[in-house]
């Protein structure tokens, strides 16, 4: 019997700052069927999750699994789709989500204390602290208000991974998100950070800097979603289709002390 095939690719990308992640899902042909592959050109590892509608095939695996990509890896093997029966025809599709981070990841240095995200010396106010009234609502991020143009330090060592500076408009309304500059920064353990609201042109660093804490890395600014300036920080764990936001202590003073901000305290770099 003659041998039947067919395949539809659709991509869906799940958080639109990655949406230009540069992951790559494709399949080769094998004796016994196919070999999915992925490539992944970005500077962190990436999570892919394959919906596969087949017949007469099996999938090594099974269908619906989650996929992680290594950094800066081509032609990493995913699973393979073996023919059942031969004397039939068989044919596929699939689609598939993909985003940057492990989404199954669990364990993490949850106790790491982070360096505050200035010189030394400073002292900054945090306008707006966890689960903020604002913008924050069920988020773990924090706000510091701070003049355009401060240098933003590096709160922990990793790798840039994003960085857009291009923008300059501002308001108060959500449909300025878009307009959001920022860096994001991936971290040993899996964790990321992202700072937002810097200034046009105010990046310092480029996509695979391997940076480390409390080296400067932008200037700050009021641009995006913003109505004054500060700089907006959150530390996430990236899962497929959304962002777990983390709680994390600083240093503070002259780094002997460790604890959670909170709005309307103000805090020193000592350190």
């Amino acid at each position: 019997m003659k041998k039947q095939f067919s395949i539809f690719v659709a991509l869906l990308l799940t958080i639109s700052n990655y949406a230009n992640n540069k992951v790559k899902i494709y399949y080769e042909k094998t004796d016994s069927g196919y070999s999915m592959y992925a490539d992944n050109g970005e500077y962190s590892p990436a999570t892919v999750k394959i919906h596969f509608e087949a017949t007469n095939l099996d999938i090594s695996g099974g269908n619906n699994q989650f996929y992680l990509i290594d950094p800066l890896k081509q032609k990493q093997l995913l699973t393979h789709l073996t023919v059942k029966d031969a004397r039939k025809g068989y044919n596929f599709k699939y689609t598939y989500e993909s985003n940057l981070g492990d989404h199954n990841l669990e364990e993490f240095d949850s106790e790491y204390i982070y360096d505050l995200p200035f010189s030394k010396t400073n002292s900054f106010t945090v306008q707006q602290g966890y689960n903020g009234d604002f913008s924050h609502q069920d988020q773990n991020a924090l706000d510091f208000k701070m003049p355009v143009g401060t240098e933003i330090k590096a709160v922990r060592d990793g790798v840039v991974i994003n960085v857009k500076d291009e923008n300059s408009k501002n308001c108060g309304e959500e449909s300025c998100k878009k307009y959001n500059n920022f860096i994001t920064i991936y971290h040993s353990d899996g964790t990321f950070a992202e700072y937002t609201h810097i200034k046009k042109g105010g990046a310092n660093v480029k996509i695979g800097d391997s940076i480390t804490k409390g080296s400067t890395i932008a200037y700050s600014g009021n641009v995006g979603w913003s109505t004054n300036p500060h700089l907006h920080l959150v530390i996430y764990l990236q899962k497929l289709q959304s962002r777990e936001t983390l709680k994390t202590k600083f240093k503070v003073n002259d780094g002997d002390k460790s604890q959670y901000l909170v709005r309307n305290e103000t805090y020193i770099r000592n350190y």
